[in-house]
């Protein structure tokens, strides 16, 4: 894929996502739906509880048409069409991110109401003015050209359409991060930027900011063995090393949790 976001889900691997997923699911007696896939499909602190309160933050509603940028398996996005009821599609560097989410979302009966695109964010395949709303959780950590990011989620937004992003920023603490980290395994695809720099980057691309707010961190993540899904089975087997890393810089202010509403002028 060209453009420096090349390698943003490269620090996933495995393949037959969907099918692992599915399978984990019918050994442990349960359905597939948003609700049970959360585990192993929400790459984001909070999990599915972020994703919920993003899509309230951003007010959505009933019908609208909404952009998911770096839709990983398509969690979020399955999650606001059959919560929300709105019409969501999801774009996503990673071949086998794509595939898995179409076949996730025909599991879950979603598919008339998900579409799943592979491409880059930094040039997105619509036409301007093309959606209600736009939404990111833990993406941008990945991409050095953050301006193109923002420019090409304002372009493809509605006059008066959001942008909600939960992300992850630099917090106040200066000191050196450790990694592996759950975005990067190496300091070379690590992009982050502090609450300063987002905010004017945003705002250069046009936005203007109606909710602002640094989140606390979540607590500690669990990795159950004996639990059917969870980000271990689609992130690989050093993901709760990664996590812990990153659960250590929040705690001590070396990360942020940023959740923020912008609108698009009308």
């Amino acid at each position: 894929m060209p453009g420096d976001d090349e390698q943003v889900r490269s620090h996933y691997h495995g393949e037959q996502l969907a099918e692992r997923m599915l399978a984990a699911l019918r050994n442990a007696g349960l359905e597939p739906s948003p609700e049970t896939l959360a585990p192993a499909d929400q790459f984001h602190s909070y999990g599915h509880r972020a994703t919920r309160d993003l899509a309230a933050a951003a007010g959505l509603q009933p019908g609208e048409r909404v952009l998911d940028l770096g839709c990983g398996l398509g969690g979020p996005a399955r999650m606001i069409a059959a919560e929300v009821g709105c019409r969501v599609t999801g774009i996503d560097l990673s071949p086998e991110f794509i595939r898995s989410a179409r076949i996730l979302a025909e599991a879950c009966g979603l598919a008339d109401r998900c579409e799943f695109i592979e491409g880059t964010c930094l040039a997105l395949p619509f036409e301007d003015a093309s959606f209600d709303a736009v939404i990111t959780q833990h993406v941008v950590m990945n991409i050095a050209d953050r301006a193109r990011f923002w420019a090409e989620a304002f372009r493809v937004l509605r006059p008066g359409g959001r942008f909600a992003c939960f992300d992850i920023i630099r917090g106040p603490n200066p000191a050196p991060l450790a990694f592996p980290l759950p975005w990067a395994r190496e300091a070379a695809i690590s992009h982050l930027l502090g609450e300063e720099s987002t905010r004017q980057g945003l705002e250069a691309a046009g936005f203007r900011a109606e909710r602002w707010e640094v989140v606390p961190p979540p607590p500690p993540a669990v990795f159950p063995p004996g639990r059917p899904l969870s980000l271990a089975l689609t992130a690989g087997a050093d993901f709760p090393e990664r996590v812990r890393n990153a659960e250590a810089a929040l705690i001590d202010g070396r990360l942020n949790l940023l959740l923020a509403v912008l609108r698009k002028p009308a």
